[in-house]
């Protein structure tokens, strides 16, 4: 009987399950502070007519809120992005891992082992996640790739405001996507290694 190496791409999702689980703790927790500091504030304005003393306060919890928001955005695509190149890495080597990080070189190197990317389920879902991130680190505003995307159009150029939404909906679909894209690859490993 023949020894047969196991694909390294469970492995690799289970990191990829822990670094989603990371960004969920910290959606988690700052929703935990946001809700702290507003109900701090709450009980230290005694009355509505001092209210107004504490105006910016409210709306630093607010922008507190916002930026963090944004960070899960960031994360919650790096942790998609790291998935993917180290899938590749153990697939065609480091140097094509290199190259995973721009979605067109991604999207070829799959293909090289036989993987179409919008066969993968969910990949509308990490592609919008995708420009949301670039979105969220370079303009703050609906544009770019975001701006094409159908759910983004009549948006344009406005400012992006809250993320946790987005979030919410996209996280799912992220982890759906890491799944498949493993189940694919596992597949292509059998294959290639009987």
């Amino acid at each position: 009987m023949k020894y047969q190496k196991r694909p390294p791409f469970l492995l690799l999702k289970r990191i990829a399950t822990y670094e989603l689980e990371d960004v969920d703790r910290l959606v988690a927790w700052s929703e935990q502070m946001r809700r702290s500091r507003a109900h701090f504030l709450k009980r230290f304005v005694p009355s509505t007519r001092h209210y107004d003393q504490f105006v910016d306060d409210f709306a630093e919890i607010d922008a507190f809120a916002h930026l963090y928001a944004e960070c899960a955005i960031v994360a919650l695509w790096r942790c998609v992005e790291l998935y993917r190149k180290r899938a590749i890495s153990q697939a065609l080597g480091a140097s094509a891992a290199g190259k995973a990080f721009r979605n067109h070189d991604f999207i070829k190197e799959l293909r090289k082992i036989g993987i179409v990317e919008t066969k993968v389920q969910c990949h509308k879902a990490v592609n919008e996640l995708r420009c949301l991130n670039n979105a969220a680190k370079h303009e703050k505003r609906v544009g770019g790739e975001l701006a094409e995307l159908p759910k983004w159009r009549k948006r344009k150029g406005q400012e992006l405001k809250d993320l946790l939404p987005h979030y919410r909906r996209l996280r799912p679909m992220a982890e759906k996507y890491i799944s498949d894209l493993t189940s694919q690859l596992n597949s292509w490993w059998k294959r290639n290694s009987a």
